[in-house]
């Protein structure tokens, strides 16, 4: 992708009923509305599982990046879209993040590629820190729940190579009880790192 001047940017926001859920779509929406830089779309569906959700306001985006936003997130700070837009040089792009338990906002992170994120090691981050070209975009594996993440920044990087980092504050991830990471037992995360396993042995057989 060649880069463009005032790219739209379709802002993807996947829904799902989860404990106090009016309270973060509203946080999520009024840091969108506080943002410097216009030119975009905001997309927002429920369906079922947050990887077909996902997928479903992807396949609906028009812009010429795709930003994921999910709804316990927000973007950090107003100039939170105008670095992605001046940043980004097509492929792929993941920004640092900061986060919240609804009382403090801390905790820093700056995204890097490791091989070991294709095998669940996230050193990149939650999906919300990431933008995608809106070329035949790649979508989740709607198979996963908790390691959808890692297993699409797999694929992205075989298609487009490493991400271009910035080490930018720009999202804030919402953390506490209504995350996957709480939600699902030892053995669904097992299981989930046994397919991740056999799906890419499959693929190189």
């Amino acid at each position: 992708m060649d880069r463009i001047t005032n790219p739209k940017i379709s802002i993807c926001v996947p829904i799902h009923w989860m404990k106090n859920w009016q309270f973060f779509l509203t946080r999520c929406l009024e840091s969108i509305e506080r943002q410097t830089y216009k030119n975009y779309e905001i997309i927002i569906i429920k369906k079922d599982k947050m990887a077909e959700t996902s997928n479903a306001t992807i396949k609906k985006a028009t812009g010429d990046i795709i930003k994921i936003l999910y709804m316990d997130d927000f973007l950090a700070h107003p100039d939170s879209l105008a670095v992605i837009a001046k940043e980004f040089k097509g492929g792929w792009l993941a920004t640092g993040c900061l986060h919240s338990d609804g009382r403090q906002i801390r905790l820093p992170h700056l995204p890097t590629w490791s091989e070991r994120v294709k095998a669940g090691e996230n050193t990149i981050g939650s999906p919300s820190v990431i933008s995608i070209e809106n070329k035949d975009p790649l979508l989740f594996d709607e198979n996963l729940n908790w390691l959808l993440d890692c297993e699409l920044y797999g694929r992205l990087f075989e298609r487009y190579g490493e991400p271009t980092l910035i080490n930018d504050l720009n999202v804030v991830m919402g953390t506490g009880e209504h995350q996957m990471t709480h939600i699902l037992t030892d053995k669904e995360k097992l299981d989930e790192h046994i397919y991740i396993t056999q799906k890419y042995e499959n693929k190189t057989e």
